[in-house]
């Protein structure tokens, strides 16, 4: 029987984006395993959040999801279809994403005014008289119309990326990628930013894909979490429940580093202490990747690549010792 059921906004399937590090001679060079065998989905108007850090592989998948990079291998389908499908098909898919970076200065020209780069995407489109509508999407990101004659240093840290996110929007993409988009902003900036986003989900009915090593800010605007190491994924949940029992060593450990307002609830949690440094993605530890920095690392985690298994409802872990069939039971949190 066929389903009537819409395949989801955005499936990663197996995506894999490794790049060929070149050097004078032997030294430095080999494969850098970016993202690894990266499987996920977003459903329309949802916030898939990804955490981890620096290396773990977020912005390279960032870029793989809008079209940036190239797969090595896998693939990245937009409403059921391919993103990389030649022809007029891939091109729509392509534009239906897009992307707010965490630099926002450096993501604009410098040279244009604030108004001709939030016009970019309805001119792509061939749409030629954008003034009216960037007036308007400039208001909805909280800034006067009047900005879109100014030049992108002229406005603050926290007004250039409402700039950015209106560039984004004002095409209407299916989705928009968030790549660090707060981490350049002071904390009263971040928390405004993440309202804005909120708001206007609430309103367009936009995805979002938030990528970010803060975990406190992925909670607290997403839906999902995922959570990345070494270019995989070794926990996804939804967002209750990640934060009520996260499962994963290294999400605990993630937990463990994000301080709470609430001072007995941080005396009550648990954590576990990390170990050493990320090893290189040019040579990643055999079986869990995690193991050199776990500290219930086991034997069996260097001789068996954990499996991403479900371990409760919509809740995946990739750890031996994690879930029903595990020998010693759940992580203490």
């Amino acid at each position: 029987m066929a389903s009537d059921a819409k395949p989801s906004l955005l499936a990663v399937e197996q995506a894999v984006r490794h790049f060929h590090i070149r050097a004078s001679g032997s030294a430095g060079a080999g494969l850098l395993r970016a993202v690894d065998g990266v499987s996920l989905s977003l459903n329309r108007g949802q916030t898939l959040g990804i955490v981890g850090e620096s290396g773990c592989g977020k912005s390279t998948l960032a870029r793989l999801v809008v079209g940036l990079l190239p797969l090595t291998t896998g693939r990245i389908l937009v409403n059921g279809g391919d993103l990389w499908e030649a022809g007029a098909a891939g091109q729509e898919r392509r534009r239906q994403c897009q992307m707010v970076f965490q630099n926002p200065a450096g993501s604009m020209n410098p040279r244009r005014t604030v108004g001709a780069s939030v016009a970019e995407p309805l001119q792509a489109r061939g749409v030629r008289n954008t003034d009216d509508a960037v007036a308007q999407m400039l208001e909805r990101v909280g800034l006067p119309a009047q900005f879109a004659s100014r030049m992108p240093h002229q406005l603050s840290g926290g007004q250039q990326q409402r700039a950015s996110i209106a560039r984004s929007l004002i095409a209407q993409p299916a989705l928009v990628v968030h790549d660090e988009a707060i981490a350049s902003l002071d904390i009263s900036l971040q928390a405004q930013i993440l309202n804005l986003l909120v708001e206007l989900q609430e309103d367009m009915g936009t995805a979002y894909l938030f990528i970010s090593h803060d975990l406190a800010a992925v909670q607290a605007i997403s839906h999902r979490v995922i959570v990345m190491y070494l270019g995989e994924i070794v926990e996804s949940a939804n967002t209750r429940d990640f934060a009520e029992r996260p499962q994963h060593p290294y999400s605990i450990a993630l937990r463990a580093a994000t301080l709470t307002p609430d001072p007995v609830l941080e005396r009550q949690r648990g954590e576990i202490a990390l170990r050493g440094d990320v090893p290189s993605p040019m040579n990643p530890p055999s079986g869990c990747r995690f193991r050199t920095r776990c500290p219930m690392a086991q034997p069996i985690c260097a001789e068996h690549k954990p499996l991403l298994r479900e371990v409760g409802p919509e809740h995946h872990v990739a750890c031996h010792f994690v879930g029903p069939t595990s020998t010693q039971g759940a992580l203490p949190c």
